[in-house]
């Protein structure tokens, strides 16, 4: 016999409404306690979503053309995994040497904390590190919140072969996110709000 997902609920007017359980498994927590999550991360790489909000680099003619942009988008991604072993087994795939070495980050000025946070040691700043696995939405908008489709934008961003760089015909996506620009994140059936400190 299947479990009841479903459990009733009673508002402030003493209406029943009904909502799923797994929306009692959403927590609100703070950056700093998402750091402290991060840094002490036991669980291995995890499938997860993040929800997060971004200034995505323009080349000087996007910037010329829409300014200051702004991007919100949830992704599916791989946290908590080893990236240097990723694009290894990757190249093994490919009939490849397994010898790919990650450069350093930011050219020396940042370091590897746990497999899910690094941080910018001149900066101060802390990041996520995960592997994007899809976009599930994304969405682009200018300073006055109008509203930019993706394909008026992709001239303008940054050129970089992941791929090549890799010596991979399939890149890993490796991506590092400043903690501040997180606004959920969801792996083993919990979703983190984040709240700021």
């Amino acid at each position: 016999m299947k479990p009841n997902l479903v459990k009733e609920y009673r508002n402030s007017n003493g209406a029943v409404s009904k909502k799923p359980n797994e929306m009692r498994n959403t927590i609100k927590i703070t950056t700093v306690q998402l750091i402290e999550m991060l840094l002490n991360w036991s669980f291995g790489a995890q499938p997860a979503s993040v929800q997060y909000v971004t200034t995505p680099k323009l080349n000087k003619e996007g910037k010329a053309e829409f300014g200051e942009v702004t991007k919100i988008a949830n992704v599916g991604i791989m946290l908590g995994y080893s990236y240097e072993s990723s694009v290894n087994k990757q190249r093994e795939r490919e009939n490849e040497l397994a010898n790919f070495m990650a450069q350093k980050l930011w050219r020396g000025k940042g370091s590897r904390l746990s497999t899910a946070l690094a941080i910018h040691n001149e900066k101060g700043t802390h990041y996520m590190s995960y592997k994007m696995q899809q976009t599930f939405k994304s969405f682009y908008f200018d300073s006055v919140l109008n509203f930019i489709p993706k394909s008026l934008l992709k001239p303008f961003f940054p050129q970089y072969d992941t791929a090549k760089a890799q010596g991979l015909e399939k890149a890993v996506y490796h991506r590092e996110l400043k903690i501040e620009n997180i606004r959920k994140l969801k792996f083993r059936k919990t979703t983190y709000v984040i709240v700021p400190a």
